[in-house]
């Protein structure tokens, strides 16, 4: 079949299984979580069924747990986005820690709980992990939340000029007028 001429095998390293040289060791994340909690004891940390870490903050908090994990070596920013729980959003900065010599460390995933839906404000990471701008640009063009200290908050998705509200928010009414949808049945085109 056709498809199967773009699927490709997953890559299969070969890793000593007697302790030899080249054994990629697993990377234990849970002294970073465990220093975590020592410093900020409000966080709550949790692991999730799937592997992941859960590590829920305050507001008032969030860029300092941030700047911490930063500086236990979580490098890699993953992503940055939001959920609509229809009475408040949520914040959700995913994070890995990337280590040579080792597998990838489990997800982290920051939670911000409890923003409002309108007016929500949070500080930006974008100083930290420069590569978040787009990140947060989308968050706040899809969802409306706006990043305090971010060096470029701007639509990134929608134009300029948009009025009709924030697009991933569960409560949006798309207001444009509708386009005819044109179906090719057999030899002629039905508008409908």
């Amino acid at each position: 079949m056709l498809w199967q001429l773009f699927v490709t095998a997953p890559l299969r390293l070969s890793v000593p299984q007697d302790g030899g040289e080249g054994q990629v060791e697993p990377l234990d994340i849970r002294p970073d979580l465990e220093a975590l909690k020592a410093a900020y004891p409000a966080v709550e940390i949790a692991e999730a069924a799937t592997g992941h870490f859960d590590i829920r903050v305050s507001l008032d908090q969030y860029l300092d747990v941030v700047r911490f994990l930063k500086d236990r070596g979580f490098n890699y920013p993953a992503c940055i986005t939001a959920i609509d729980w229809k009475d408040r959003l949520e914040l959700v900065l995913q994070l890995y820690k990337l280590v040579v010599g080792s597998r990838q460390s489990p997800l982290v995933m920051v939670r911000v709980d409890g923003l409002p839906r309108e007016g929500a404000e949070v500080p930006s990471v974008t100083p930290l992990y420069p590569g978040l701008n787009w990140h947060e640009r989308e968050t706040y063009d899809m969802y409306g939340i706006r990043f305090q200290g971010h060096p470029d908050l701007r639509r990134i998705l929608l134009p300029d000029n948009w009025q009709g509200g924030h697009p991933l928010l569960k409560d949006f009414v798309d207001k444009r007028p509708r386009r005819p949808r044109l179906v090719r049945h057999r030899d002629t085109i039905v508008s409908g």
